[in-house]
C-alpha cells in the first residue's frame, strides 16, 4: 500500500503539469492568435491608408493662386444668369408686376441686353474655370504629372503627362490666350500659372528644359 503512494502521487503531480502545460499553450496561442490578428489589421490599415496617400499621386508642386476666385465667379454669375432667365420669362408672360408699365419695344430691349451681357459672362468665366489649371503633383518615382482641373461639365478632370510633354504657345493673342490658354497639354490649351509652383525646377522639368 505504501509503494501505491508515490506512484499516485507523481501521477497527480504529472497531470497537474500537464494541465499547466495545456493551460499555457493555450494561452500562449491565444496571444499569437491576438497578435497575429492584429498584424493583420494593421497591415491592412497600412495598405489602405497607402492606397489614399498623397504619396500615389506624388508631391503637390503646384496650387492656383485664385482659384477659389475663379470658381465663386463662376458659380456667381450662373446663379444670376438663372435669376434673370427667370425674371425674363415673368416678364414675357406679364407676371411681374412692372411689367405692363413698359412697352413691348423697351421690354425686347432690356432682355436683349440682359441675356446678351449675362451670356458673355458667363461663357468667358466657364472658359476661365475649365481651362485653369488648379493643382499639379509629380512623382517622383514614375516621373509623371498630374493636373487637376475642370472639364465643360464643371466635373474635376485629371490629366497625367511626362516631363516635356506640356508646350508653351507665346504667339497667341491676348484675347485668345485669355479665352483658351497658354500652355498645350494633349493637343488642349489651358491656364496655367507660373509663379504659383513651389520651385523653379517643376516647372522647368514640366516643359522638359531640364532633366528629371
Amino acid at each position: 500500500m505504501s509503494s501505491l503512494l508515490p506512484a499516485i502521487r507523481n501521477r497527480a503531480v504529472d497531470h497537474h503539469q500537464a494541465q499547466r502545460l495545456l493551460v499555457s499553450s493555450s494561452y500562449w496561442q491565444g496571444c499569437a492568435r491576438k497578435e497575429f490578428v492584429a498584424q493583420q489589421r494593421k497591415n491592412l490599415a497600412r495598405s489602405v491608408f497607402q492606397q489614399h496617400s498623397a504619396s500615389d499621386i506624388g508631391e503637390l508642386v503646384y496650387k492656383h493662386s485664385r482659384r477659389y476666385h475663379y470658381l465663386a465667379t463662376y458659380f456667381g454669375i450662373s446663379v444670376v444668369m438663372t435669376v434673370c432667365l427667370i425674371h425674363s420669362c415673368l416678364l414675357l408672360t406679364g407676371y411681374w408686376p412692372t411689367a405692363a408699365e413698359y412697352d413691348d419695344p423697351t421690354k425686347h430691349m432690356f432682355l436683349g441686353v440682359g441675356l446678351a451681357f449675362g451670356t458673355v459672362l458667363y461663357l468667358l468665366s466657364h472658359a476661365l474655370v475649365s481651362r485653369t489649371i488648379m493643382y499639379i503633383y509629380y512623382n517622383e518615382m514614375t516621373h509623371r504629372f498630374l493636373a487637376v482641373c475642370y472639364n465643360w461639365r464643371m466635373a474635376r478632370k485629371n490629366l497625367v503627362f511626362k516631363p516635356g510633354d506640356v508646350q508653351l504657345v507665346e504667339n497667341y493673342t491676348s484675347m485668345i490666350q485669355l479665352l483658351r490658354g497658354g500652355y498645350v497639354i494633349d493637343k488642349q490649351s489651358y491656364h496655367i500659372s507660373s509663379c504659383d509652383f513651389r520651385s523653379t525646377r517643376h516647372y522647368n522639368l514640366m516643359l522638359g528644359s531640364v532633366n528629371p
